[in-house]
């Protein structure tokens, strides 16, 4: 009888590299997907960040198309105005925080519950908040409504008969408001995102 061939099984080296190569391919798969999911998750946080930068900025735009001037000033809006002969406070003013804070900005907005009352958006620790006032006058602390964290700087400027203006009233022109207000916002990751919103 002829003697059955011999039957060849892996080497103890050849096991070893098989296992070498299945370790390789495992962690370049699982540094893979780990990339995919970080990845993803960078730009969620992106898209989270422009969503709440949009929602800040349409919150500004929304409180400003309702902003209002006592009547008889040399300026109005199309929202109405205060009672004549009223001694109100600017109907806009640019002022900063107290200690030596960021900007803030104070208008007259005629609110649809309450008429007209002082709101405001204020700079405080790279934060920008937005202030709401129980009246016309600004008597105490206002409420304050954190809108967006991650502020470098905050700038307002007002467009007056073509003209650019930095501070807020000009002049004696206490009840005036300006043609448009520009919005600049300085953010780390983006850099300076400007914004002009008109008045009328």
């Amino acid at each position: 009888m002829r003697p059955s061939p011999r039957q060849r099984g892996l080497t103890l080296i050849e096991l070893m590299v098989a296992l070498a190569i299945f370790a390789i391919l495992g962690v370049l798969s699982y540094r893979a997907l780990a990339e995919v999911a970080t990845s993803r998750t960078r730009l969620e946080e992106s898209f989270e960040r422009w969503r709440a930068i949009g929602r800040c900025v349409q919150r500004i735009e929304a409180d400003l198309t309702q902003v209002v001037a006592p009547a008889g000033g040399s300026a109005m809006s199309t929202g109405g105005g205060l009672p004549a002969g009223s001694q109100a406070a600017p109907a806009m003013v640019l002022g900063r925080t107290a200690n030596g804070g960021g900007p803030e900005l104070q208008f007259l907005r005629l609110d649809e519950g309450r008429g007209v009352r002082r709101v405001g958006y204020r700079l405080v620790d790279g934060r920008l908040d937005a202030l709401r006032w129980s009246g016309r006058e600004a008597f105490g602390e206002p409420a304050a409504e954190p809108l967006l964290a991650g502020v470098r700087n905050l700038r307002w400027r007002f467009l007056l008969n073509n003209n650019r203006v930095d501070a807020w009233p000009p002049g004696d022109q206490r009840t005036a408001l300006p043609d448009a207000v520009i919005l600049e916002l300085e953010l780390p990751e983006v850099g300076v995102i400007t914004r002009l919103l008109a008045l009328r």
